[in-house]
Formats: C-alpha cells, sequence, structure tokens
C-alpha cells in the first residue's frame, strides 16, 4: 500500500474562532485528499501563562523534528503564540527541512503563505457606511499594529476614505488589541469628549465592535442613532445586544482548506477536489442604521462539539469525584476514559505515558486500540497512527502538570470537521490534576518505603559493629575502623548509633570493656596490670578510674567483694 502523505497542522490554540475555523477547512480539504494529518494542539495561551506551563505545553513542538511528516500547514498567532513561541516553532520547522506552507500571514521571508484578502471585504463595510448611509466623519479602531491584518484593515479604510474624497487624519483612526479592552478605552475618550463624536466607527473585529456598542449605550450614547458601529469576521459566539452587529463574514474555512490545497499541491505535484463552503458574506444589522432588520439578535454558538449534559453532568458533578477515587493511574485512566465517551463524536481517545526509557506507551485506550500495546519513540509521529485506508486525523496535546510531564493525549473524531473545545479542554485538565495527585501519593509512598529500607540497612550495618566491640572490647578500636565497619562518616556514625541505641558508640566501649574486667576479676588471678591491658587500656590508672566512674567502686573492692 502507498503511503499516504503525513500533514502536520502547527497551531497555537483552538480557542480562538478564526483558528478553529482555518483548521476546519484545512482538515476537510486533508479528508478530500486522502492523506493522514497530526494537529500538535497545545491548550494553553502561552502569553498568558505560567512560564513552567507555558515550557510543558511547548514541548509538543518537538514533534516537528519527527521524520513521518511530509510537510506542514503553520497557522501563526501573535496573540496567542507570543514572539517567543513562534520563534521557536519557525527555527523548528526550519530545521525540520519540510515544506511549510503558513496561513493568513505576510510574506514570510522562507515559507510560502496562502493569504485571506481583508483589503477588499473590509473596504465592502467601510463604503456601504459611505455610501448607503452617507456618512462623512467615520472613524476606524483596527487591532495591533504589528499584525498584517491589523494593517490591512485600516489600509483599505483609509484608501475608501480618499476614493470617495472624504476627509480624515491621524486622529480618525486608532490601534487597539482587537479586543474588548481598546475598545472601552476608545469608547471612554468619546464619551468624554477627548475624542471629538463620529458619525461612524468601522472597527476591526466583532469583538471590538460588541464591546465598544456596550460601553457607549451605557453611556447613553444610542447606536445607530447618535453613531453608527460596524465589525468584521463574522464571528458567532454568545452576546446580548440591543441592535443586530452590521459585519462581514470573514471565510476562515476556506482559506483554510485553500491553504492546505497548495499544500498538497506542492507535496505531491497534483491537484485534489476543492473543498468549497460558502459561508462568507456580508451581514446587514441594525448598528450600521439599516432599519429593514430586526433590532436585538442573540448570536447562539456554533459547531457545539460537547453536549449540555457534558457539562451539567461531568464537570459539575461525577469527573473530578470520580477520578478522586482512583486508586492507581491504571484505575484513573480507565475512569477517565469513561467520561470521554461523553465527547460528541469522538472516534477514539488514547493516552500515552512517557516510559523511562524515553519512549511512549498507550497506556489507554477509547474507540480503536490496535496499537494499545504499542510503543514508540517520543518524537515519532507516525507512532499514534492506525495505518487505517482512509484518511486519518488525529489531534495531539500534552499531558502534563507543572514540571511533571506525563505523555499525550491522541483525539480522533468521527467526523473530520469536528474539534474540541474549551469542555475538552477541562476534561484534559481534570485529568492532569488527578494525574498529578497519584503521581505525588505514590511519590510519598516510595519515598517511604525507601527512607524504612534505608533506616533497616544502617541498623543493621550498627547492630553488627556494635556485636563487634562487644564480642573484642579489648581491642584498640580506632574511629576509622568503625566507620569502615559501618559504611558510613564520623559524624554520621555517631549521630546513628546514638539514635538507634540510646548511648554513644564510645560510652558503649566503655560499658563493654567494664564487663570484660567484671569477667576477668571473678574468674582470674590476673593481676590489675594484667585486666587493664586485656581490656585495652595502656595506662592501669585510667582503667581503674574508668571501671570505678562506672561501677562506684574500685577493681580490688570489687575483686574482695565477690571472693
Amino acid at each position: 500500500m502507498k503511503k499516504k502523505p503525513l500533514i502536520g497542522i502547527v497551531i497555537s490554540i483552538l480557542a480562538r474562532n478564526h483558528i478553529r475555523n482555518i483548521v476546519r477547512g484545512a482538515l476537510a480539504q486533508v479528508n478530500q485528499a486522502g492523506c493522514d494529518c497530526i494537529v500538535l494542539a497545545p491548550l494553553c495561551h502561552f502569553t498568558q501563562c505560567e512560564h513552567e506551563h507555558s515550557e510543558a505545553e511547548r514541548s509538543i513542538y518537538q514533534m516537528i523534528l519527527s521524520d513521518a511528516f511530509d510537510g506542514f500547514l503553520y497557522i501563526k498567532d501573535d496573540v496567542t503564540m507570543g514572539s517567543e513561541v513562534i520563534q521557536e516553532v519557525e527555527e523548528l520547522l526550519l530545521s525540520s527541512q519540510k515544506y511549510v506552507m503558513t496561513v493568513d500571514e505576510r510574506e514570510h521571508p522562507i515559507f510560502n503563505s496562502t493569504q485571506y484578502d481583508d483589503y477588499y471585504d473590509f473596504g465592502k463595510v467601510v463604503r456601504h457606511l459611505i455610501e448607503v448611509h452617507e456618512y462623512k466623519k467615520i472613524y476606524c479602531l483596527t487591532g495591533p499594529q504589528v499584525l498584517f491584518q491589523a494593517q490591512t484593515r485600516l489600509k483599505a479604510y483609509q484608501d475608501q476614505m480618499t476614493e470617495h474624497g472624504l476627509y480624515f487624519d491621524e486622529s480618525y483612526y486608532s490601534y487597539g488589541t482587537f479586543w474588548v479592552d481598546s475598545a472601552i478605552n476608545y469608547a471612554q475618550k468619546i464619551i468624554s469628549e477627548k475624542l471629538p463624536r463620529p458619525e461612524a466607527i468601522v472597527c476591526g473585529n466583532d469583538v471590538t465592535a460588541i464591546a465598544l456598542i456596550k460601553t457607549l449605550m451605557s453611556a447613553g450614547i444610542r447606536v445607530p442613532e447618535d453613531i453608527a458601529v460596524t465589525g468584521y469576521d463574522g464571528y458567532l459566539f454568545a452576546a446580548n445586544i440591543d441592535v443586530t452587529l452590521t459585519t462581514y463574514n470573514r471565510n476562515h474555512y476556506q482559506l483554510g482548506a485553500d491553504a492546505m490545497r497548495r499544500l498538497y499541491r506542492n507535496l505531491t505535484g497534483t491537484l485534489c477536489s476543492q473543498v468549497h463552503h460558502p459561508e462568507s458574506g456580508f451581514i446587514i444589522g441594525s448598528s450600521c442604521g439599516c432599519s429593514t432588520v430586526p433590532i436585538k439578535q442573540t448570536i447562539q454558538v456554533q459547531n457545539e462539539t460537547v453536549p449540555k449534559m457534558w457539562e451539567e453532568d461531568i464537570f459539575c458533578d461525577d469527573l473530578p469525584f470520580n477520578l478522586a477515587k482512583a486508586q492507581n493511574v491504571s484505575d484513573l485512566l480507565q475512569r477517565s476514559l469513561f467520561h470521554a465517551r461523553k465527547l460528541y463524536q469522538v472516534k477514539s481517545l488514547r493516552i500515552y505515558m512517557h516510559e523511562q526509557d524515553g519512549f511512549l506507551r498507550c497506556a489507554a485506550s477509547q474507540g480503536d486500540d490496535s496499537n494499545a500495546e504499542f510503543t514508540f519513540s517520543e518524537k515519532d509521529a507516525a507512532g499514534f497512527l492506525q495505518n487505517n485506508d482512509a484518511s486519518e486525523i488525529i489531534f495531539l496535546s500534552p499531558l502534563h502538570f507543572q514540571k511533571r510531564d506525563f505523555g499525550m493525549i491522541a483525539l480522533t473524531f468521527e467526523v473530520p470537521e469536528r474539534i474540541y473545545d474549551h469542555y475538552y479542554l477541562l476534561f484534559v485538565t481534570q485529568t492532569e490534576l488527578a494525574l498529578d495527585r497519584l503521581t505525588v501519593q505514590e511519590s510519598r509512598i516510595k519515598e517511604n518505603s525507601i527512607r524504612t529500607q534505608h533506616r533497616e540497612e544502617i541498623r543493621n550495618h550498627l547492630t553488627y559493629l556494635r556485636e563487634s566491640i562487644r564480642k573484642e572490647p579489648g581491642k584498640p578500636w580506632k574511629v576509622e575502623q568503625m566507620c569502615r565497619i559501618a559504611s558510613m562518616g564520623k559524624s554520621t556514625l555517631q549521630k546513628q548509633y546514638k539514635s538507634c541505641f540510646g548511648k554513644s558508640i564510645f560510652e558503649e566501649l566503655i560499658q563493654f570493656r567494664v564487663e570484660l574486667a567484671k569477667h576477668l576479676l571473678k574468674d582470674t588471678a590476673l593481676s590489675l596490670g594484667e585486666i587493664s591491658k586485656k581490656c585495652g587500656y595502656s595506662s592501669d590508672s585510667y582503667f581503674m578510674k574508668q571501671f570505678k566512674s562506672i561501677t562506684g567502686t574500685t577493681p580490688s573492692a570489687f575483686r574482695k567483694k565477690i571472693q
């Protein structure tokens, strides 16, 4: 069977809606082309998480160096990745020496890129405000200045204003963050009259537009009567506002599909059928001043991957408590997979654990478990594949907690376009916390066992030394000799001996010598000088002094008493 091309999709996080849709489109094209695909999908926002967590999550990118990959689709995201992670990822991509296609990125000095033409579509929104509503004083709030998309949308605004002969200067436009904070700050400038009130504001994305509308209306500024507001992107997220938003639905799905199709052509030299998704287009709402649309809208989440019962029955109730009952890692993984079955349209879910030799082993699986007992190198991407005839699409995420790297989770969906959401992140997080608890617990048990074993070994050594001294107290015992017998240093020997027997080693030596002297005084006719030497003393007077201090009498008096 001819080997199918293996495509790696490198992303930062799937929580961002546009990345999610780009990946959906790319996966649809992967399935159309008959390729295998592994999505290297960390679960954290790198610019907002602690260093230890970020470092552990970034480890997934080392998979880029696997020889199994034929090429990569690289979805760069400045907001969630940050410059440090971007540099690391791009260095790995270059080191792989594989073909790389970037998505929605300005021209890369090395990689090819498939871009979405924001210029034309964003210009449509601006032109709508000018030609349909005849607004003249129009402001623009775009995204970060460093982003290609923000610059493109601002350029479209400027060119439309110039084309229609309308005045604008630098005070008419502003760079933001593409997020709520910049919209609120911008609205406050208008509310406080630090910035003269415009007729309309065209925003660089929907998040900014909705935050701007809410802030303005909370201050009594009506939208669109006082100020018209438009968005861009066409994100479908949960938001209640008192007007319907005029926006443009950017076709991220098609962008991902087109980028993957170009990547496939460059890898194989052949074309595959193109995936089409008619989701782009102008969305007319009431926020621009159009009066033929509903006044109020509630936007609902699309492509929900997990049913409501997942949130209510598992994360609020069952999952943490069930995992907490696990007695060992094997038990925990089986409990975790029991809950994973409730993931919507999951084909298989496998948990791989790191072995001491640097290999990965499938420790638990749900669904297709044909490689359940298979072990392979951590960087061997092909090891995650089942070698099926049909295309296989795997989402690969690191499994860790702080500095403890447990392994990876490999997830496959029944429908390729389905991708995990924040509920999956909660599932993984709960599994990680439970694994950490068991790891710490098992580590403590092991440490206690080691300590117990060590204490027993020490006691055995000291007992042997004590018996040796007791049997031959008259020997010229030296500390160095004692240390060799006990297999420990001087300070440790003295400390451990007293802890074990309640007396210092030299107190015991004197006691043993006095006991030997008593025996010789009772059972022999040896002189005091001879007994002193047999008991290890070089000085008769010192012998008699120590004997009296222990017994309360002199050796001579002791002999007379027992005769």
